[in-house]
């Protein structure tokens, strides 16, 4: 397994994007032991639990039961908290398990040399 720190960068909540970014964070994580999916823009309401949520295409899962099922298998979601209050979003509205980006610890993880980033 890769050393490498994979991120998946979620800025859009469309469905077939934010789709594509869950299915590659959860494929990821059998090619790399840190695996995270950052939400910022608005990819954050993807994990807000008091929204309707969406079928990630091409499969019959629920997006936010998507999200949680990668947290338990080990991945990481980090949401912008810049994000969540210009969208309106409270920490008690995004599911359990996200954590909240603070810009300093999120820096040092971006620009280590070990991080792939991929943006959607």
């Amino acid at each position: 397994m890769s050393e490498k720190i994979i991120i998946a960068h979620l800025t859009s909540n469309d469905p077939v994007t934010a789709g594509k970014a869950l299915r590659f964070s959860k494929s990821a994580l059998s090619y790399s032991s840190t695996v995270i999916l950052l939400l910022s823009a608005h990819g954050v309401s993807v994990a807000d639990k008091t929204k309707e949520s969406f079928t990630v295409p091409t499969t019959q899962e629920n997006a936010l039961d998507t999200i949680r099922q990668f947290l338990k298998d080990g991945g990481r979601v980090f949401v912008g908290l810049d994000d969540m209050k210009s969208l309106g979003i409270s920490a008690a509205d995004i599911i359990a398990g996200c954590e909240q980006a603070e810009t300093g610890y999120l820096f040092n993880i971006l620009l280590s040399d070990q991080a792939v980033i991929m943006s959607w």
